[in-house]
């Protein structure tokens, strides 16, 4: 449900194709919220139907035509009441590698070790690019109409460095309980 809103958040800011909205929701959502690009393209057809976007076809002689998305007076509408609900309690959380450790007394440690080095590989990996990101298109005093994006990704940064200090802890505790 909560995919509608990403995507009717994303083109309140501007329209864009499916395949530009997309490349969008991986570069600002994909750290808090995801989902396949197939996903994408079932909400705005939905979302189309409902009558809170609306699409402008574009012919193109090189490509197949293409459907550029606005939000509707009506889209913006659901938009906001949403955003202005009250809270509800968070969600029971599902960390598959979270499973995955509970699990670790029936392997040995070596292969435990091994996974944990391997998922705060990952983590280190998408560290960077998501400064990079931060770095470009925000900078570090963002203007207002910027700072909910600025301040998901400051989170997403946040887990992200708590995740690596966590497997390097773990490592560290697996590496003692060896010697």
């Amino acid at each position: 449900m909560a995919l509608r809103y990403a995507v009717l958040g994303l083109l309140s800011r501007q329209e864009m194709s499916g395949y530009d909205l997309a490349q969008r929701f991986s570069q600002q959502v994909s750290h808090f919220w995801d989902a396949h690009h197939t996903q994408i393209y079932r909400e705005l057809q939905k979302l189309e139907e409902e009558g809170l976007v609306r699409f402008q076809l574009v012919e193109q002689t090189d490509r197949p035509d293409k459907k550029i998305y606005v939000i509707t007076e009506r889209g913006m509408e659901e938009l906001l009441g949403w955003l202005s609900a009250k809270p509800k309690p968070p969600k029971k959380m599902k960390n598959e590698m979270l499973l995955r450790v509970s699990l670790f007394h029936l392997i040995p440690p070596e292969l435990a070790i091994t996974y944990i080095k391997e998922s705060r590989a990952l983590y280190a990996e998408a560290l960077p690019q998501m400064e990079e990101w931060k770095r470009l298109y925000y900078g570090e005093n963002p203007p207002d109409e910027l700072l909910g994006e600025f301040l998901t990704l400051d989170f997403g940064l946040r887990f992200v460095r708590t995740w690596i200090d966590w497997c390097e802890y773990a490592t560290d505790l697996f590496e003692r309980r060896k010697e």
